[in-house]
C-alpha cells in the first residue's frame, strides 16, 4: 500500500493545483513520501474522515464544523477504518479535501470588527408554525397555568373549519403560554415541532434554557404523568441535549452547546410514543394518554470567549498589520504537527506574495496558502521513517490514538524539548490524554469499529414485533455502551468486566427495557448513570447490553450465526474464516425444522460447513435469550415468517407464544455451559484471552496496521505486563502505548 500511497502523493498536489482557483499554477507544493519515507510495519497512512473534521475543529477552535460527509466513506480492514491499506487517495478524495478546508477557513474566518452583540431570545412554542398546526389539529393543545386553557380553544375534537391563517388574524397566535404535545415524530411522518422563528445569526457557542414538565391527558384534564418524561433537542442532525420532563412540575435546563449560522433548532417529546391523535375520532377531546409540555426556550449567544477568535486569530495573526511569514510560521507549524521549516515557510509565503501582487487582498491570498496546507501530505498523512518514532511522529500518534486529532500545546512543546519519549512523561501525557473530554472521541470511534455501534441504525426492528423500540432508546442503547466502556477506562476495571461486571450505565428508558429495578430502586429521569446489579441479573458487561445485541441481529430475528461470529472476532480474537469462495452457497433440507437450533443443525450437518459451525453456533446459542433490541426472552417472540439462515432462507415454525428459547452449547474445547449466566462465567475464567483479544485490537487501531504473525511475541509482551495490575483496560491502553508496536514506524 505505500507504494500506491507514495504514487499517489504527486498526484495529490497536481489535482489540488488543477482545483485551486485560476492562476493559481505556482500553489504550493510540499515534500511527498517519497523524500525519505521507505516501508515500515506500520506504513504511512492519510487520515479519517473523523481524524479529519476533529483536527480541523481543534485546528480553527470551531467544535461544531461538520465536514466528515463531505468526505467519500472509508475502507475498512481487520474491523477499522484507520488501517493504510485501504485508505486510498484519489481525485474525488482531492476535491473533496479542498471543499472541506474551504468550509473550515471561512467558518473560522470573521468580518465584524468587535463580537457580535449576543442575541437573547425567548421563544415561545406557541408562536412557532409546526407547534400551531399541531395545536390546530389537536396533537398538541394549550396549557397555561397548569391547566388546558379552554379561553384560547375548546379541546380539539375534529377538523376545525378555517385555516392557520384565518386563527392568525383573530390573534390566537402567536399564543403566549405552555403548549402540551401528545406525539413526536415518527417515522416517515412530518411531525418535525421546529423552532421557526430562530435563525442561528453566527456561528458559536449558546446558551439553551427549555423549560419543560410532563403530564397525563384525560380528555381536558391534566393529571398527574405515570413517569418521568424525556424531551431531546437537536440541532440539523445533532444531539444537543436529553433532559428530563417532570410530572406537573417546570424544570428549567440549562444547555451549552455549538450552534452552525443558519441552523434551527429541533424540539421533540422524546418520551412519547407517534401516536396521530389528529387522526383519532375525537382527537384531543377524547383522546386519554402522556403528554409532554413545554413552556419556553430561551436562547443566548453567541457566548464568545474573546475577539477575534482563536480560530480567526491562527489564520490570520493579532497585528493589523500582519507578519505573514510570522502567521504561516504557527499555522503550518501546528497543520503539520511540527516545526515548519523556513524552507516551507519561504515556500508558502512566495505563494502569498504573488496572489497580492495579482491583486488579490491579504486575507484571501492567505486563505489559498492555508488551503494548500490543509490539502498537503504533511496534513493529510501520519507516519514516519521506519524505525522509532520520533518525539514530533509520537505525539502526532498519541493525538490520532486518543483524540481523532492534532497534538495539543502540552504535546507540542514536549515534543520541542525532547521528552515526550521518555517513559514516565509518555505514560502521564496517557493519563492526562485519557482524562481529557476529548478522549470521548476515542471512545466512540474505537467502539463504533470494534463493536461494530456504526452499524446501529443497519436494521429497523419489525414495529409489530417491537413496537417499544424508537430513537430515545436507540440513543439510551449507544449511550448505554460508551459510558459503560468509560468507566473501565476511567476505573482501570478489569478486561474480565467486559462480559460480566456487577454494575450497567443505565437511564430510565433502559431500565424499563430491561425490567430492572435494581434492589428496589426505580431508575429515573434520562441521564445514564451507574447503578449496581443484582446477582442474578443477566445485564453487566457487553452482551448484555442492546447496542450490541441489536448490531449483531438481522432486524426482525436474532441470528446466531451473526452473533457467534461476533463473540469469536471480537472478544475472543479468533475470527471464523470465510466460506471458501468456490463452494456455492449449501440449500440443507429444512423441511420439518422448527428452530433456529434445528434449521442450523442440519446446516451444519454438511461437511463443507460443519467445521466453522461447531466453533461459531455455541457463543450464539447462548444469546438466543436476548431478542433484536436486547430484551430478555424465554420464548422466542415472533410470529410464522420466513428468515435467513447463513445464505439460505429457511421457514420458522414459531407461533405467536413462541418456542422456548435454549441457550447451551459446547464450546469448541468442550467445556459446557447450560445458560447464558454460565457461558459469562466461561468467557470471564479466561482473562488472558479477553486481554491478549482487546490488546490486538488496540494495537491496530493505533497504528493502522495489523498485528501479524511477526508482532505476535511484542502482543504477548503487552499482556503479560498487564498482568500484574489485573489486566485493567487503561492499563493495556498504557502497555500498547509503551509497545515497540506503537512507538516504532
Amino acid at each position: 500500500m505505500l507504494g500506491r500511497t507514495v504514487g499517489s502523493l504527486g498526484a495529490v498536489l497536481g489535482v489540488f493545483i488543477a482545483l485551486a482557483q485560476p492562476s493559481n499554477a505556482d500553489a504550493p507544493s510540499s515534500p511527498t513520501a517519497e523524500d525519505g519515507l521507505g516501508q515500515g510495519r506500520a506504513p504511512l497512512r492519510r487520515l479519517t474522515r473523523r481524524e479529519y473534521e476533529h483536527s480541523l475543529r481543534d485546528l480553527l477552535d470551531l467544535p461544531g464544523l461538520a465536514v466528515r460527509d463531505m468526505l467519500p466513506e472509508d475502507g475498512r480492514r481487520h474491523g477499522f477504518d484507520r488501517c493504510a491499506d485501504v485508505l486510498d487517495v484519489s481525485p474525488v478524495h482531492v476535491a473533496a479535501w479542498h471543499a472541506a478546508a474551504d468550509k473550515a477557513l471561512l467558518a473560522a474566518t470573521v468580518r465584524e470588527p468587535a463580537s457580535p452583540t449576543p442575541v437573547s431570545e425567548r421563544l415561545l412554542p406557541g408562536a412557532q408554525d409546526f407547534f400551531k398546526l399541531a395545536l390546530l389539529e389537536g396533537d398538541a393543545v394549550f396549557l397555561k397555568d397548569g391547566r388546558y386553557d379552554a379561553s384560547a380553544l375548546s379541546p380539539v375534537g375534529g377538523p376545525l373549519p378555517r385555516k392557520l391563517a384565518y386563527y392568525e388574524r383573530i390573534k390566537l397566535f402567536p399564543y403566549g403560554h405552555s403548549v402540551g404535545l401528545f406525539r413526536r415524530q415518527g417515522p416517515n411522518d412530518h411531525f418535525a415541532l421546529l423552532f421557526t422563528t430562530f435563525t442561528v445569526p453566527h456561528s458559536g457557542r449558546y446558551r439553551l434554557r427549555p423549560s419543560v414538565w410532563s403530564f397525563w391527558w384525560n380528555k381536558g384534564r391534566i393529571e398527574p404523568s405515570r413517569e418521568m418524561g424525556a424531551v431531546t433537542l437537536h440541532a440539523a442532525d445533532r444531539l444537543l441535549a436529553t433532559v428530563d420532563a417532570p410530572s406537573l412540575e417546570p424544570r428549567m435546563h440549562v444547555i451549552d452547546a455549538w450552534l452552525n449560522a443558519g441552523e434551527r433548532i429541533l424540539f421533540t417529546a422524546a418520551s412519547l410514543d407517534p401516536v396521530k391523535v389528529s387522526e383519532r375520532p375525537g382527537r384531543a377531546a377524547e383522546y386519554v394518554g402522556p403528554g409532554i409540555a413545554i413552556d419556553r426556550l430561551d436562547v443566548e449567544g453567541p457566548l464568545h470567549e474573546g475577539w477575534p477568535p482563536a480560530g480567526h486569530r491562527l489564520l490570520y495573526g493579532e497585528a493589523v498589520q500582519h507578519d505573514v511569514k510570522q502567521v504561516l510560521a504557527t499555522f503550518l507549524s501546528r497543520t503539520f504537527r511540527r516545526p515548519a521549516t523556513a524552507a516551507e515557510i519561504a515556500l508558502y509565503a512566495g505563494f502569498v506574495s504573488r496572489r497580492l501582487h495579482a491583486g488579490e487582498p491579504l486575507d484571501a491570498a492567505l486563505r489559498k496558502a492555508e488551503r494548500a496546507a490543509l490539502c498537503s501530505p504533511e496534513f493529510l498523512f501520519l507516519g514516519g521513517p521506519p524505525g522509532p518514532l520520533d518525539d514530533w511522529n509520537l505525539a502526532a500518534r498519541l493525538a490520532s490514538f486518543l483524540w481523532d486529532s492534532i497534538p495539543d500545546d502540552t504535546l507540542f512543546t514536549l515534543a520541542r524539548r525532547g521528552r515526550l519519549r521518555h517513559p514516565d512523561v509518555l505514560r502521564s501525557q496517557v493519563d492526562r490524554m485519557l482524562d481529557d473530554p476529548r478522549a470521548s472521541r476515542f471512545v466512540e470511534h474505537f467502539l463504533d469499529e470494534w463493536l461494530g455501534l456504526r452499524e446501529i441504525d443497519a436494521t429497523t426492528p419489525d414495529a409489530s414485533l417491537y413496537p417499544e423500540y424508537d430513537p430515545h432508546l436507540r440513543d439510551s442503547m449507544v449511550a448505554e455502551t460508551r459510558s459503560f466502556f468509560a468507566v473501565l477506562l476511567a476505573e482501570d476495571r478489569p478486561v474480565t468486566a467486559l462480559v460480566d461486571a456487577d454494575f450497567a450505565m443505565l437511564n430510565q428508558r433502559l431500565a424499563g427495557h430491561y425490567h430492572l429495578e435494581p434492589f428496589g430502586k426505580a431508575v429515573v429521569g434520562s441521564a445514564i448513570r451507574r447503578v449496581p446489579l443484582p446477582d442474578d441479573s443477566p445485564r453487566g458487561g457487553l452482551l448484555g447490553q442492546s447496542s450490541v445485541l441489536k448490531v449483531t441481529s438481522n432486524g426482525t430475528v436474532t441470528s446466531p450465526v451473526k452473533r457467534g461470529a461476533w463473540v469469536l472476532r471480537t472478544l475472543l480474537d479468533a475470527p471464523p474464516e470465510p466460506p471458501p469462495p468456490d463452494i456455492p452457497a449449501f440449500d440443507p433440507d429444512v423441511r420439518g425444522s422448527v428452530t433456529i437450533r434445528e434449521q442450523l443443525a442440519r446446516h451444519a450437518a454438511d461437511a463443507s460447513c460443519a467445521a466453522c459451525h461447531e466453533a461459531i453456533d455455541p457463543p450464539g446459542f447462548a444469546l438466543e435469550n436476548f431478542d433484536v433490541i436486547g430484551g430478555w426472552r424465554d420464548r422466542d417472540r415472533r410470529l410464522p415468517f420466513a428468515v435467513a439462515v447463513a445464505d439460505v432462507a429457511v421457514v420458522d415454525g414459531g407461533d405467536a407464544d413462541g418456542r422456548p428459547i435454549d441457550a447451551s452449547g459446547t464450546l469448541v474445547d468442550g467445556r459446557r455451559f447450560a445458560s447464558f449466566a454460565e457461558f459469562k462465567r466461561l468467557l470471564a475464567a479466561d482473562p488472558r484471552t479477553l486481554a491478549r483479544s482487546l490488546a490486538r485490537q488496540l494495537v491496530v487501531y493505533a497504528t493502522g496496521a495489523d498485528a501479524g504473525a511477526a508482532d505476535q511475541a511484542e502482543v504477548d509482551a503487552i499482556v503479560d505486563r498487564a498482568m500484574g495490575k489485573g489486566y485493567g483496560v487503561r492499563t493495556i491502553i498504557h502497555e500498547v502505548v509503551a509497545s515497540r508496536l506503537f512507538r516504532e514506524q
